[in-house]
């Protein structure tokens, strides 16, 4: 029932129209990332990490991520980052881990603390557009129903 459902949230999300439009240089702001993530039909929980830089929580498929901000000034912010944490990861081999980071392009592994995380990085300081977005948000919806599955 979960890979129908996995299944069912990806189709949907990789069907959502977006609009395409450029983004200007210097990167993007919460407001276009929540604005594309919600155009793809995706919960957004706008808020702010512990340095006061914006963070949107949502999910895909039942599974909870972030998207944190990162170099940011006067609003805009020139990367973000996916990111997904797993819990009650200390049974998982750190070889295991290293397998994924070695045989995965998309995704970066690593064990913090007891639990499993995967993270990926989008570079927009140099401008983007909404399309490139939500290509990063198909690809981020991939990487997080492979994930769970890798380490089973």
């Amino acid at each position: 029932m979960r890979k129908i459902v996995a299944g069912l949230s990806l189709a949907l999300l990789a069907s959502a129209p977006v609009q395409a439009g450029p983004l200007p240089d210097g990167g993007v702001t919460a407001a276009d990332v929540a604005g594309v993530m919600r155009a793809m039909k995706l919960p957004v929980e706008q808020t702010a990490d512990r340095q006061g830089d914006p963070l949107i929580l949502s999910s895909i498929g039942g599974r909870k991520f972030g998207v944190y901000f990162y170099q940011c000034e006067g609003g805009r912010c020139g990367s973000i980052q996916f990111s997904a944490g797993f819990n009650d990861a200390a049974s998982v081999p750190m070889v295991k881990v290293m397998d994924w980071n070695r045989t995965k392009r998309f995704g970066r592994a690593y064990l913090d603390g007891g639990s499993l995380y995967v993270e990926m990085d989008m570079d927009v300081e140099r401008g983007a557009t909404t399309e490139a977005l939500a290509n990063n948000f198909d690809r981020w919806a991939a990487v997080v129903e492979q994930f769970p599955k890798f380490f089973r």
